[in-house]
């Protein structure tokens, strides 16, 4: 199990989507809420962590309750990822702290079994995916089985990061919340620390991109990459080898890096500079070759070094 502070289940403060939120409650309340939802919205914004709130609220409000739990007891368990009623399906991590590349059919089947069995605990049932665009084509089509015909008092939460990956047949049996990037205001409510406002423009209104930035050394980490990039674009790769393998050997390093080094490109082209047309060419070729490089499995080395071979010279791919 995922143990960050910071992971969804551990998280009751809802920063931004308070409408999504609303909507919700209001169609449970009224007893019209559908049993599958897709919430959809950039990675890092906190779909997720709305998620695991409505799941509380939901089964704290359960009215038949024979182990006489308080919401706080169930908020407990759902913390350590025990409470009976609640299923969360995510990417598996292995020791070396790496998430797996997608979620598998193994683990799409484990809400088929769930939702088979006679709940622990009368009332409500909730499973939450985080996300659904990372199951593979099998752990898709499992799911698909259960959506079709979910049974009564079942909530099935779907976190979306990017919605052209969901097969269509998934998502015409969901209805659709969207979620907006968070915004300045929302990062000024954080309680953790002072907000390293010169960040934000590089994490796009995602609290997880951001926390995952401070992780690995905020502007520091923003530094170095920036001075990579810089000599790349001088034409010398020799320089940026140090980078590479420290950041090769470091999980979130690496993670924050890629997409770090494309939107550190985006907002270069935001400035009117006279290389504002390089650096153009450079994002449009840096954003295809990153989608592209999710489905293959290159060397992580080799990966960075050619995204710094792109800075170098975009004409070449």
């Amino acid at each position: 199990m995922n143990q960050s502070p910071f992971h969804p289940r551990l998280t009751e403060k809802v920063l931004g989507h308070q409408e999504v939120l609303s909507t919700l409650r209001n169609l449970y309340v009224q007893e019209t809420i559908a049993p599958c939802w897709l919430l959809i919205g950039q990675q890092g914004i906190g779909k997720a962590t709305l998620a695991y709130q409505f799941a509380r609220e939901v089964l704290s409000m359960s009215p038949q309750n024979p182990q006489g739990m308080s919401p706080l007891m169930v908020s407990r368990q759902i913390a350590v990822g025990s409470y009976p009623n609640l299923l969360t399906i995510e990417r598996s991590i292995n020791e070396e702290g790496e998430e797996a590349k997608e979620i598998s059919v193994s683990e799409s089947r484990k809400v088929l079994d769930f939702l088979h069995q006679s709940p622990a605990i009368p009332g409500w049932r909730v499973v939450i995916i985080d996300a659904v665009d990372e199951l593979n084509r099998s752990a898709s089509n499992a799911l698909l089985k259960i959506l079709e015909e979910p049974p009564l008092k079942t909530l099935i939460l779907l976190v979306c990061h990017s919605l052209g990956k969901v097969l269509p047949t998934i998502r015409s049996r969901c209805q659709k919340l969207h979620c907006k990037p968070l915004s300045p205001e929302d990062f000024e409510t954080l309680q953790e620390k002072d907000v390293e406002k010169e960040l934000l423009p590089y994490v796009k209104g995602s609290l997880g991109l951001y926390r995952l930035l401070i992780a690995v050394g905020g502007m520091e980490f923003l530094n170095k990459a920036e001075q990579a990039i810089v000599q790349a674009k001088g034409g010398q790769l020799s320089s940026t080898q140090k980078f590479l393998e420290e950041v090769s050997k470091k999980p979130d390093q690496y993670k924050c890096f890629l997409w770090l080094i494309e939107q550190w490109v985006y907002q270069t082209t935001l400035k009117v500079t006279s290389e504002q047309e390089y650096w153009v060419k450079v994002y449009e070729k840096l954003s295809l070759f990153l989608a592209s490089a999710k489905t293959t499995h290159l060397d992580k080395n080799q990966l960075m070094l050619s995204c710094f071979l792109i800075i170098e010279n975009p004409n070449i791919y």
